[in-house]
C-alpha cells in the first residue's frame, strides 16, 4: 500500500475540493466526526501547529496533528500524542481507501487517511496544516473550532497567483462563516482577511504583544514562559498559538500553555549542532527572518551550504542569503524538482564550491570553518531533511 501511495506522487497539483469531497464520502465523512483547528499561511504553519497540539496535549486532550511535507519519513506528518502513525496503521487506513480511490492526489490520499485516522482512533481535538493555499486545499473541507492564518508573502505563485493580494485571496479561503480567525498577517493581506472575515461574520482576533524577559517572556496574563525552540520569530508563533487557545471552546490551564510550550518540538527550525545549525527556510521572506536570527550568534564566518527547489524564489533566496553568508557550499535535495548547483553558484559572486551530496557538504565545510564559524544548512525542507543528524554529534566531539 505505501508502494501504491508513493506512485501518486508524480500527479500534478490541480487544485480543487471535489475529488477529496467525493473520496471522504465514500469513506463515511470522518472529518465531520472530529474537533478541528485549521492553520494556513507562507511561513511558520508548522511550527504553530507544532505548539497547539503540544499544548492541547499537555492540558490531556487526546491530540491529533496532521502537517506537511515531512522532514525525515512520510509517518510524521500523522501523529496523535506526538507518536507519528505506523506503517502497519497507515498500509490499514490506504487498503480502505485504495477501494474507494478514483483519481485523488498523493496529499488528498493522505489526507484522508489523516483525517480517518483521526475519526477512528477518536481524538478530542486534531490540528490541521494546510497543504498548498486555503480555499481549494484538500484540508478545507474541515469546518474548524477556530481557523488560524500566520503570515502570508509570494510562494507557489504558479498555483496561488502572482500578487500579494491574490495569495491572501487564496489563503482567506479557510476562513468559515461564524468560526473566529486568528491571525498576525499584516498590511496588505491583513486588509483582505479583515474584509472577508467580516464578510463571512468571523470574529478576526489578534495575537497579543509579547514582553522579553531574558530566556523567559510575557504573553498577556500568561507569565514566566520557556520555548523550547530557538528564534525570536518562534516566540511570535507562540503568542499566535496562545491566540487561538485562549478563543477555544476548551478549557485549557495556565500550566498546560506552560509546559506544552517547554516542551513542544518542531526539528529542523533554528535546530543547533555544535556549529552546524539546520533550517527549513524556502522562501524569501522565511530567509529573512532566518538573517535576522543567525546574526544574533557570535560568529566570525557564516558558510552557508545551501539546496533550493527549483519551483522556489530562488534569485531573490540568493540575493538576501549572500548579504550575510560569507562563502557558499552548494547541494541538491535528491528530488526532481531540485534547483542544479550550478544555477545556484551563477546567483552569487561570494566564494563558492558544488558538493552536492549535503552531507558531503557539511563534512566539506567542517574542514573550511574556523572555531568561531557557524556552518548553516538551508534552503530547502527537503535538503534539511536529509542531514545525517547522528553525524553532527560526531563532527560535534572533533
Amino acid at each position: 500500500m505505501l508502494s501504491w501511495l508513493n506512485s501518486l506522487e508524480g500527479k500534478p497539483w490541480n487544485l480543487s475540493l471535489d475529488r477529496i469531497t467525493a473520496l471522504l464520502k465514500k469513506l463515511g465523512n470522518p472529518h465531520t466526526k472530529i474537533k478541528t483547528i485549521h492553520v494556513a499561511g507562507t511561513n511558520g504553519k508548522g511550527s504553530a501547529c507544532a505548539m497547539l497540539a503540544s499544548i492541547l496535549r499537555a492540558a490531556g486532550y487526546k491530540t491529533g496533528l496532521y502537517t506537511s511535507p515531512h522532514l525525515r519519513v512520510l509517518n510524521e506528518r500523522i501523529q496523535i500524542d506526538g507518536k507519528m502513525i505506523s506503517n502497519a496503521e497507515l498500509e490499514k487506513l490506504l487498503k480502505k481507501i485504495k477501494k474507494e480511490y478514483t483519481n485523488q492526489t498523493h496529499f488528498e490520499v493522505l489526507t484522508a487517511a489523516a483525517l480517518l485516522y483521526f475519526a477512528e482512533q477518536k481524538v478530542d481535538i486534531a490540528v490541521i496544516e494546510t497543504g498548498l493555499g486555503g480555499r481549494l486545499d484538500a484540508t478545507n473541507v474541515i469546518i474548524p473550532l477556530i481557523s488560524v492564518i500566520t503570515t502570508i508573502s509570494l510562494e507557489h505563485t504558479a498555483y496561488l497567483g502572482e500578487t500579494l493580494e491574490k495569495i491572501a485571496s487564496e489563503k482567506v479561503g479557510i476562513i468559515k462563516r461564524g468560526v473566529t480567525l486568528v491571525t498576525m498577517a499584516r498590511g496588505k493581506a491583513l486588509r483582505i482577511i479583515k474584509r472577508i472575515a467580516k464578510e463571512r461574520k468571523s470574529r478576526c482576533v489578534r495575537p497579543l504583544a509579547v514582553r522579553k524577559r531574558g530566556g523567559y517572556f510575557d504573553i498577556g496574563k500568561h507569565k514566566n514562559l520557556f520555548i523550547n525552540l530557538l528564534g525570536d520569530f518562534q516566540v511570535r508563533n507562540a503568542a499566535l498559538a496562545l491566540a487561538a487557545i485562549g478563543n477555544l471552546p476548551l478549557r485549557v490551564p495556565e500550566r498546560a500553555i506552560a509546559d506544552g510550550l517547554a516542551s513542544v518540538e518542531w526539528p529542523g527550525r533554528m535546530e543547533q549542532h555544535g556549529k552546524v545549525l539546520l533550517d527549513c527556510a524556502h522562501n524569501p521572506e522565511g530567509i529573512s527572518t532566518l538573517k535576522k536570527e543567525v546574526m544574533k550568534f557570535p560568529h566570525e564566518r557564516i558558510i552557508g551550504v545551501v539546496g533550493i527547489l527549483n519551483d522556489k524564489d530562488r534569485e531573490n533566496m540568493m540575493k538576501i542569503l549572500s548579504s550575510f553568508c560569507d562563502s557558499f557550499i552548494f547541494a541538491e535535495p535528491h528530488t526532481e524538482r531540485a534547483t542544479p548547483a550550478e544555477e545556484l553558484n551563477a546567483l552569487t559572486s561570494a566564494p563558492s564550491v558544488i558538493v552536492k551530496d549535503v552531507n558531503k557538504a557539511i563534512r566539506h565545510a567542517e574542514t573550511l570553518a574556523g572555531p568561531d564559524d557557524i556552518i548553516l544548512v538551508t534552503g530547502s525542507i527537503y535538503l534539511v531533511g536529509e542531514v545525517d543528524v547522528k553525524s553532527l554529534y560526531t563532527l560535534m566531539r572533533s
